[in-house]
C-alpha cells in the first residue's frame, strides 16, 4: 500500500508491505549471483542477532519499491505514463 498526503512541511510518502518474505540465509542464497548481490547489500547470512539481516533486506527493498512508487507517481502527474502508453500502443 502506497500512501502520499500533503502536510505543513511537504509531501509525505510512505510504503507498506505487511507480507513480504525475503531470505538472506539458505536456498538460493547459495547461488552465486543471489550470493554475491547479498554480499554487496551488506545482508549474506543471518546478521546479529539472527533475522537482523532479513529486516535489513526487508528495508532495502521496501526502500526501492517506494522510490519507484514516487516515480510512477511523477511520470503519472507529469502526463508521461499516458504519452508513453499511447505511443507504444498500449492504451488500447
Amino acid at each position: 500500500m502506497t500512501l502520499m498526503e500533503l502536510t505543513d512541511t511537504g509531501l509525505y510518502c510512505s510504503v507498506t508491505l505487511p507480507a513480504i518474505q525475503v531470505g538472506t540465509v539458505g536456498g538460493g542464497t547459495q547461488l552465486g549471483t543471489q550470493r554475491e548481490c547479498l554480499d554487496m547489500l551488506g545482508v549474506l547470512g543471518a546478521g546479529e542477532p539472527p533475522g537482523a539481516n532479513a529486516r535489513k533486506f526487508a528495508e532495502i527493498v521496501a526502500a526501492v519499491t517506494l522510490a519507484g512508487e514516487i516515480s510512477l507517481i511523477g511520470a503519472q502527474a507529469a502526463g508521461h505514463l499516458a504519452k508513453a502508453h499511447a505511443a507504444l500502443g498500449r492504451g488500447k
